[in-house]
């Protein structure tokens, strides 16, 4: 039952529903009643999370980054990185170079078949890539961000953690990461205090960052700090320069300008996988999926990272000529639904034609994706498009998949629309 109109309501929006309360209803009569309106709610997007694990897990790494003078090893993955930083992807290109010179891996690998470019192999060791401009612990810092478009701020203000993430920062604008920078300077500016701004406007210095270090000068030379930083010790042992600085930059502040530029804030992890599939990741395929006979190279970490289905095939009885095939249960998709699930895999999206969702209906079952938000989404298509033309194909497929719902609502059309079907 709807509720009446009504006036001077109040209204409240908690968690994914509306609640109304109250209001002035016919003849000035003063309502107490309470409604809750439900929004539409689907399962939420867990591609961050799931690259997150890959991570984690280091499962499947294919590369292994030499660091330093040290020599400190990380793993990753070579479509996840090659895909997400230039940088980096000419690094490990370099390094595929070399090995392809030495020939380490002439008995253990054999072409595809597929223009030659993809390279499948039994047992390949880990491609190390050596990296001397980088540490290992701001490094990690800068992969998760790979991963995952985020990186776990530390404890804010706390002068080792604020100097780590300088080292991020660092290798941010080395390797021309422009969404990574944003977030270290955030992180750092807000983290400046009066505790520990000499330490990092000092190591800003040393480090060549010059926008961190104006921020800390201005931080320096207002009226409020200035007093309580210049009796401070670690005052004393700043170099001379940079005291030198900080007392001119009090007498004579400079101009402020404005710049017309726009903010560079680089690709997110969703646009740099969908560039990946579309065809920038094609040299660094690792496994061909057979659609009905027909060859599509593709990505084993980013494949496990985000199905249940192939993680446990690669992980215990990978084929040995590296190839897939594609069904979902005992249905072969079209091509066309199959390039739609492949982008839900990639980066995560959910908009399709509606004949792709009778297709995908069950595929988050069948491959283990980590919630069934791909057929909600199947589902509201299908809700959406239902027409007395597709209705029948639609129970079908409902019916096989046993979405109750679904065929509810088909049998519902079809009993109001009986002569048309």
């Amino acid at each position: 039952q709807l509720p009446s109109g009504r006036l001077f309501h109040a209204a409240a929006v908690i968690s994914d529903a509306m609640y109304i309360f109250g209001g002035t209803v016919d003849n000035n009569i003063r309502s107490g009643e309470m409604y809750r309106f439900q929004f539409s709610c689907y399962p939420k997007c867990t591609l961050h999370e799931d690259y997150g694990r890959l991570w984690e897990n280091r499962q499947f790494s294919d590369l292994e980054f030499v660091l330093g003078e040290k020599e400190e090893r990380v793993r990753g993955h070579t479509a996840i990185v090659t895909a997400r930083c230039k940088w980096l992807k000419k690094k490990i290109m370099h390094a595929r170079e070399r090995v392809k010179q030495v020939s380490i891996l002439e008995n253990t690998c054999q072409k595809d078949g597929i223009g030659g470019n993809v390279k499948l192999c039994r047992l390949q060791p880990l491609l190390e890539v050596p990296i001397r401009e980088a540490e290992a612990q701001p490094f990690e810092v800068l992969m998760q961000f790979l991963y995952t478009d985020k990186i776990k701020y530390p404890r804010k203000g706390h002068v080792q953690d604020v100097l780590l993430i300088m080292d991020v920062y660092k290798l941010a604008l080395n390797f021309k990461l422009s969404r990574l920078e944003q977030l270290c300077l955030q992180y750092i500016e807000a983290s400046v205090d009066l505790q520990n701004v000499l330490i990092v406007c000092e190591n800003a210095n040393k480090l060549q960052l010059d926008q961190l270090k104006e921020h800390c000068l201005n931080f320096v030379v207002k009226e409020s700090h200035f007093n309580q930083v210049i009796m401070m010790k670690e005052f004393e042992h700043l170099s001379s320069s940079l005291i030198v600085e900080i007392v001119r930059r009090k007498q004579q502040p400079p101009v402020r300008t404005h710049s017309d530029q726009p903010l560079d804030i680089g690709t997110s992890l969703i646009q740099d996988m969908k560039a990946y599939l579309e065809g920038a990741g094609t040299e660094f395929c690792d496994i061909i999926l057979l659609l009905d006979g027909h060859p599509r190279p593709a990505h084993k970490a980013i494949l496990a990272a985000r199905s249940s289905y192939f993680e446990a095939m690669f992980r215990s009885f990978m084929p040995e000529d590296g190839q897939v095939n594609i069904s979902i249960g005992e249905m072969v998709p079209s091509k066309q639904a199959f390039e739609s699930m492949l982008r839900y895999i990639y980066y995560g999206e959910v908009n399709m034609p509606p004949e792709d969702s009778l297709y995908l209906f069950a595929a988050p079952y069948y491959y283990g994706f980590s919630n069934n938000r791909l057929q909600a989404y199947c589902k509201q298509n299908l809700e959406m498009n239902v027409t007395v033309e597709n209705v029948l194909q639609i129970l079908e497929a409902a019916d096989k998949t046993q979405a109750l719902d679904m065929k509810r609502h088909c049998l519902h059309i079809i009993v109001h629309q009986f002569t048309k079907v």
